[in-house]
């Protein structure tokens, strides 16, 4: 078999919750997560990395979420985790997955298995499914299974041990196999003072899944290593003439407004951004994208960018849309300074002719200091339709 440089634009993720919460949706909006490790990787790669996906409530049989039949996970695309699922579930769904085009998948698999398998059957379930996805020509970046907190698994139990048996099988069947590779997650995760290895602390809303400084920390530590492994994408360069144009220029800038600075004060504000938009037409896909730098503030707690169809029924599209707790209020953003690109699912617009609007939604804690962002390189552009004939 053959090593080749897989499209950096076209990044596949499967397994469990784990993988599916990256994304979220219901039948007005569809969104990439601020708790997801994926959308992170997105964003602070620059735009340069891609797992692309669009609005679909579609009902599929053995795609749904916690297994809850009639159930939609609201997207199509890329993301091809489904909460609840085990690993042997994960593999049945393969036939459909590899009908879909991209060159590298993350694979998570394993996780819902630990207290009701074998290591053995565990691993042995996991090999199959890399083994499947390296025959049919892809490349494969093989997960851990994630540690969990003691209220999950408890301290000393048979789980963290079996985990760590299965961790390291995973990565000696990788060495042995061209074209695997194996990003351990648990760098970025475990707390090395911890004595169960458990996740840091507020990396985790339940002690399995991710909160959002959870999925920044681990969605950081991807987008570096992904680095050394995906061909370098050219910059994004915009031009003030390069505006919309049915005619000569279809695929232009419905933006009017290339960069924007915001203040914010606590609470929610939403600004307006990228000036009067054009409307290119019912039934054209367009995505929304933009570069900016956060500076070092602890009472962020949202930074969302948010395309929306002002047309009756029209849909919204959020990158990093904020991740709430059952109370309604959203977890915390990183502290520390950052710098990326945000980027929204692609949406069709729906009849109509009045514009769609793009927003930066800013949230901060009751008792927070203003804070300004600086928006650069704005682009709302019409796109294909990602949907697959």
């Amino acid at each position: 078999m053959s090593v080749f440089l897989p499209r950096a634009g076209r990044i596949a993720i499967v397994g469990t919750s784990l993988v599916q919460q990256n994304h979220i949706g219901d039948h007005s909006f569809i969104g990439t997560s601020a708790r997801g490790w994926m959308s992170w990787a997105e964003v602070l790669s620059h735009g340069r990395l891609a797992c692309p996906v669009h609005h679909d409530p579609a009902i599929v049989p053995g795609w749904e979420p916690s297994n809850r039949a009639g159930g939609s996970r609201f997207f199509a695309g890329l993301n091809f985790g489904v909460s609840g699922q085990k690993a042997i579930e994960i593999e049945r769904r393969l036939p459909r997955l590899l009908a879909s085009d991209f060159d590298l998948i993350i694979v998570d698999a394993g996780t819902n298995d630990m207290m009701v398998e074998t290591r053995q059957t565990i691993a042995d379930t996991r090999d199959r499914i890399v083994k499947a996805l390296l025959n049919a020509g892809k490349t494969v970046i093989l997960l851990p299974i994630l540690a969990r907190g003691t209220q999950k698994w408890p301290a000393g139990g048979p789980e963290r041990a079996k985990a760590h048996w299965i961790n390291q099988h995973s990565r000696d069947f990788a060495a042995r196999h061209a074209n695997c590779h194996v990003f351990d997650w648990n760098d970025a995760w475990v707390d090395p003072e911890s004595r169960f290895g458990e996740p840091r602390d507020g990396y985790s809303n339940d002690g399995t899944h991710f909160s959002v400084r959870g999925g920044f920390a681990v969605g950081s530590l991807l987008a570096g290593y992904l680095d050394h492994i995906l061909p370098n994408a050219p910059d994004r360069v915009l031009s003030q003439d390069d505006c919309y144009d049915a005619a000569d220029n279809p695929l232009g800038n419905l933006a009017s407004e290339l960069s924007a600075s915001t203040s914010s004060e606590a609470g929610e504000t939403s600004h307006r951004l990228g000036g009067e938009l054009s409307h290119p037409g019912a039934g054209v896909w367009i995505e929304a994208i933009c570069d900016m730098e956060v500076p070092s503030h602890g009472g962020i707690v949202g930074v969302s960018l948010r395309l929306r169809d002002a047309a009756e029924e029209g849909l919204e599209s959020i990158a990093l849309a904020p991740f709430r707790s059952e109370d309604g209020s959203p977890f915390p953003f990183p502290s520390q300074s950052w710098r990326g690109t945000l980027r929204t699912p692609p949406l069709k617009l729906k009849p109509g002719n009045k514009v769609p609007e793009l927003h930066l939604d800013v949230i901060l804690n009751t008792q927070a200091e203003p804070l300004r962002l600086d928006v650069a390189k704005i682009e709302v552009r019409p796109v294909p339709s990602p949907v697959r004939a």
